[in-house]
């Protein structure tokens, strides 16, 4: 398996404001203001040296790492 580390992808300003129409007027879900307040926690960079540079592409360890830290 190997990695090419590559920039979180920009989320849609539709899917933004839907998402903040659904959490209403009370505090937006912990995934949300994770992403707003901390950005790209865990850059796909930082797990370079754990992988191969060749192989089918893994998921990206970033996000990974991220949802598990939110899952504790």
């Amino acid at each position: 398996m190997s990695t090419q580390p590559r920039p979180w992808p920009r989320i849609p300003e539709a899917t933004v404001r839907a998402a903040r129409a659904a959490a209403g007027k009370g505090e937006n879900p912990l995934a949300m203001r994770v992403r707003d307040e901390l950005g790209e926690l865990f850059s796909d960079a930082e797990f370079t040296e754990a992988f191969g540079a060749r192989g089918r592409p893994g998921w990206s360890p970033g996000r990974l790492a991220l949802v598990t830290v939110l899952q504790m």
